[in-house]
């Protein structure tokens, strides 16, 4: 091969690389002036972004407008006809086109809330993450932030019965904090597939003594996963100040106006059925915008309902009511849910997809879930649940040392 490449340039042929995430450093090692810079750095990324249901006047502005610039936008072929009323637009341009398509459409009459849109989705992407809990504000400059699971239940797929004891409980709510759990994850009923129903006097005798203990020790956000109102009131009177909810807070009717009093953080998660029946129903036409517009329509409706905008957290549901292409294909595009404005959760670990693919009991599973946990790192999953929060934490630290590396 070296001889190959010797002969190559002998005879004038360049050598040819393509570049991952090119920056001003390859540009000035290219020799260009550094006053071209700010023209030429918005160059170097490319971006698709689909808005869906435009209307015909908008469709055929933007069409115009981006090819003007050197950009495209692919339209419904009857937007030039005038047959359709609505087209969805797939806008295809780099920063530099967004950015003037965005000053153009901004005052013109009809137009300011797509070039609205365009500038959140393109330009408003968030660094790090900012909630509001319970009256508090919480930040994390290092993403993704990292919630470790405590399940005190004696039936949970992965590590049931470990931690029903309450001083158990404590002590591994304090190894997980020491390993680098940004915030805590406590259930006490199960939601694997199949999970029995966990009454809520039961559910409330398994977390609470745990949760009293574990909030006199940490200083990290708890949550509490539970699908009742009366159960996440008790939490939040201890000491949580996040619900994790798998129903998306359609459970329990109580659910969300308790929330909203509170102020509390909020995890709303796709789920089709309940943990009983939710692996019957795993079809979907297209899986991305489904779920996506699900998730749209609940945080709409917890924003109607007195609910935090920054309070709000997203979760795709991965094992819910999903099959194994269906999970894997969420994994795949999860960095398309950011475009909904809220931080997006992933919860992945040891899951029965990860076995699936790789023919692995439970006790297996965790070079599958580090690989899914590098995979959304990449992403910019904003956090991660996960039963081991030690391997993902040195994860994220080699990841963003790749990322920051020169």
């Amino acid at each position: 091969m070296a001889t190959s490449l010797t002969r190559s340039f002998a005879r004038g042929r360049p050598r040819a690389r393509l570049l991952k995430d090119p920056d001003e450093k390859i540009l000035l090692a290219c020799g260009v002036d550094p006053a071209c810079l700010p023209i030429l750095t918005p160059k170097l990324r490319h971006v698709n972004l689909l808005l869906e249901g435009v209307r015909l006047y908008a469709a055929n502005i933007l069409k115009q407008t981006m090819l003007s610039l050197g950009g495209d936008v692919a339209v419904h072929r009857g937007v030039i006809s005038g047959t359709v009323q609505t087209s969805d637009c797939l806008i295809m341009g780099d920063l530099r086109h967004y950015r003037a398509l965005f000053d153009k459409l901004q005052n013109q009459p009809g137009l300011k809330d797509v070039a609205d849109t365009i500038q959140a989705q393109v330009f408003g992407r968030r660094q790090g993450l900012q909630l509001s809990l319970c009256g508090r504000t919480h930040t994390w400059d290092e993403l993704p932030v990292i919630m470790g699971i405590l399940n005190l239940t004696p039936d949970s797929f992965s590590d049931g019965g470990a931690f029903i004891d309450e001083g158990a409980a404590l002590e591994q709510a304090l190894l997980l904090v020491e390993h680098g759990a940004d915030i805590l994850d406590i259930g006490g009923e199960s939601s694997r597939p199949g999970a029995a129903a966990v009454a809520a006097d039961e559910e409330i005798r398994r977390t609470l003594p745990a949760l009293r203990r574990i909030a006199a020790r940490v200083s990290v956000p708890l949550s509490i996963d539970t699908r009742k109102a009366c159960v996440a009131r008790a939490a939040l009177d201890t000491g949580a100040s996040i619900i994790n909810d798998i129903s998306a807070l359609r459970h329990d009717p109580a659910m969300l106006p308790l929330a909203a009093t509170h102020g509390a953080g909020v995890v709303l998660m796709h789920m089709r059925g309940a943990p009983q029946t939710m692996q019957h129903e795993t079809d979907y036409a297209d899986i991305i915008p489904e779920i996506a517009a699900f998730l749209e329509e609940r945080t709409q409706a917890c924003l109607e309902g007195g609910l935090n905008a920054g309070s709000l957290i997203v979760d795709p549901g991965i094992g819910f009511g999903k099959d194994l292409a269906g999970n894997l294909k969420l994994i795949r595009h999860i960095s398309e849910f950011s475009s909904l404005g809220y931080p997006v959760l992933l919860g992945h670990s040891r899951k029965a997809f990860i076995g699936a693919l790789l023919e692995t009991p439970v006790s297996e599973r965790q070079e599958g879930t580090d690989a899914v946990s590098a995979w959304a790192i990449g992403e910019g999953v904003h956090i991660l649940r996960v039963h081991d929060v030690q391997h993902t934490r040195r994860i994220r630290t080699l990841c963003r040392a790749i990322r920051e590396s020169p």
